[in-house]
């Protein structure tokens, strides 16, 4: 079973950046060395494909991107985050807690190699853009402005982000590793 890396608090807003370039790096490689024979198939008994996993967590970066991107005023109409103190432990990655058989993937058609290379650029992409909203924003701001849910603050949202899609691979590992 591949080690995953912790998401860990960061002080600054460069160790933030620099975590979400770390982390989104090893999932870029962990996804590139999934194998192509299990890439599209569901898991057994019920679970998502490392592909619809792969793209959610593009489509998260996108989307909490975007949102960590909005114009400050428009973000202040939520009100104050609940804490900038928050530990790593309280960020949960999901909302479904208490699942422990993640199933397995069984053999299935090969993903296209150009289909994966595709995926695997548009979540690099999606890295960038994420960082690019981080970047937009002044540290006051990404410690001051509240997230969409979780009382949250953008700057431990963006923690949030990288562990839900830590989450979401790491049950992919788990799966490939109860073949």
């Amino acid at each position: 079973m591949i080690v995953f890396p912790t998401v860990n608090v960061s002080e600054t807003k460069l160790e933030l950046i620099q975590q979400v370039k770390d982390v989104n790096d090893f999932l870029y490689q962990f996804y590139k060395d999934s194998p192509n024979q299990l890439f599209l198939s569901n898991a057994v008994p019920d679970g998502w494909s490392i592909k619809r996993n792969l793209k959610h967590c593009t489509s998260s970066n996108i989307t909490f991107g975007w949102w960590i991107g909005l114009p400050p005023f428009f973000i202040k109409l939520l009100g104050k985050p609940k804490s900038e103190k928050v530990t790593m432990e309280s960020i949960r990655a999901t909302n479904r807690f208490g699942i422990t058989d993640y199933g397995k993937y069984l053999t299935g058609e090969e993903v296209k190699s150009d289909e994966k290379t595709k995926l695997l650029d548009g979540f690099i992409k999606s890295k960038d853009y994420f960082i690019k909203k981080i970047e937009s924003k002044s540290e006051l701001e990404l410690k001051s402005l509240k997230a969409p849910f979780g009382g949250l603050n953008l700057f431990n949202f963006s923690l949030f982000t990288l562990k839900h899609n830590l989450h979401h691979s790491n049950v992919v590992n788990i799966r490939l590793h109860s073949i």
